[in-house]
Order: C-alpha cells, then structure tokens, then sequence
C-alpha cells in the first residue's frame, strides 16, 4: 500500500507540475552563458520587456541583469534565471517542510526560505460540515498541535505568501501530510527545473533508470525513495551532478551515460 501511494505522490508532481516547473528554462532561447548583475542583455527595448531578473535603466533605453545568472528570451520577456538564492514562496506551491518548533496555537516550519511558514491547527484537519449545538457550541473540540511532532518532514501546500507576513501553509489536500519513510535532500531551489527537464524528460530518465519514485518541489527539497540502498545513493549522486552542470547543454543526455556507467562500476542491476 505504502508503494502504491509513492508511485501517486511522484505522479502527481510529474504529471500536475511539471509545466510550472521547467517554464523557467523552457523559453524561446535559453543561453547557457552566465550574466552578472548591471550587465545589458539587450537594447532593443521595443520588442522586449524586462522579465524576471531583470530592470530597465534610469534612461528606459537598456534591460539590464539584476542577478548572477543564465539569460532567456521567453516570448517578448528578457528573463535571468539565478544560478543560486533563496526560495520565494508563492501561494499554491507544494514543498517539503521541517517542523521546528511549536506551541498550542501554530507549528513553526523550516522551508528552505528567508521567512519560516506558519502550519496553524486548523490547516491541518479536513473541515467538515459541523452541526453546532444552541449557544452557539459544536460537537467537535478545536483542533491542536498535537498531530505533528518536532522533526516530522511534512508536504505542505503554500497557502498565501507576501513580503508583510510568514508564509501559511496546509497539510489538507491529496498526498499532503507527514512523510514516514524515503530520503529528502537538498539542492538549490534555482536549479530545480533542471531535475525535473524538459517536458519532465530528466525526471522520468532518473526514476525509471534507478528504480526509485521522486518528489521534486519548489522549495529546493527532494523526496526520494529507491528500491533499495545502492540506487538511492546513485540518484542522490546524479541529482548533486544536475546541480553542479546546471548551466551546461545536453545535461539530459549527459547524465544518461553518467547513471548507466556508475551502475556498472558499482555493480547494480
């Protein structure tokens, strides 16, 4: 039972996501040279606008870089994707969260951002359709901390997310909740879209070629779950090399031959 949720869980990032995902690097014309900030990236201003990443000058003549990063042209947008930095939370998004702390009221959550999310109670129970008594009382006693432990790695849902206030988060919804078995690790959550590929063509490589089911979220944090030890190292092992080349070409095709070759040096069938 217990696989057949991970198989569902890696589906629906992979079938649901995915767009989302790669937009970033799915652009008219990605560049694989890095630019730096104050650098200009065109001055063509009448058919390009300044898109992620990017500002015009004082003189509006020039579209300029604002950050250390790999250029794209994505339909009239001039983008600078980052080649590292924070997580930026945005409502709707699914990530992996730590448990850190808590109190009778809210958890407190590592995400992997500037600013920890907020889990309150009531985020955390389906809600449903209560009779309440007269005097205005209900059947049902407020919900509380007590489902969710310090430590516990959870998927969450980014309810809402802006520059004034903590990030709210939700465990309600389909293969959200506590994870209690597999592997999550780390990378930087600009490099992302490289795991995941092109049409999802990176992801689906790694699963199928280390037998292992994977949930890449937004956040920069990986749930991954082999079917045994050797292939959780080795998809551990090419995802950490997706992260180092993420600005080269032919990456896909690159870590193909990487994953096929170190199976023979380690001995995995």
């Amino acid at each position: 039972m217990e696989n057949e949720e991970d198989e569902l869980i890696e589906e629906t990032i992979t079938d649901n996501d995915e767009g989302e995902e790669t937009a970033e690097f799915e652009g008219e014309d990605i560049s694989r040279e890095v630019v730096v900030p104050g650098e200009v990236l065109t001055e063509d201003i009448k058919k390009f606008l300044p898109g992620r990443g990017t500002i015009l000058n004082k003189e509006r003549t020039k579209i300029i870089s604002l950050n250390i990063g790999l250029k794209q042209i994505n339909k009239n947008y001039v983008n600078v994707i980052p080649l590292k930095g924070f997580y930026t939370p945005r409502a709707g998004d699914k990530i992996i969260a730590l448990v850190t702390d808590k109190n009778p009221v809210k958890y407190r959550c590592d995400i992997n951002a500037k600013d920890e999310g907020v889990l309150k109670p009531r985020n955390t129970e389906k809600r449903g359709k209560s009779r309440g008594f007269r005097g205005g009382g209900s059947e049902h006693a407020a919900p509380s901390t007590d489902k969710y432990q310090i430590g516990d790695i959870l998927i969450v849902k980014v309810l809402s997310a802006d520059r004034l206030n903590q990030p709210e988060l939700t465990t309600v919804g389909q293969y959200l909740g506590k994870r209690r078995d597999g592997i999550v690790i780390s990378i930087d959550p600009p490099k992302i879209p490289r795991v995941i590929g092109r049409n999802g063509s990176m992801i689906k490589m790694l699963k199928n070629l280390t037998k292992s089911n994977i949930f890449v979220t937004q956040n920069g944090r990986i749930w991954l779950k082999g079917e045994n030890i050797a292939y959780e190292r080795l998809l551990i092992d090419a995802i950490k090399k997706i992260e180092r080349e993420a600005h080269t070409v032919g990456l896909t095709d690159r870590i193909t031959e990487y994953i096929n070759n170190e199976k023979k040096i380690r001995g995995i069938n």
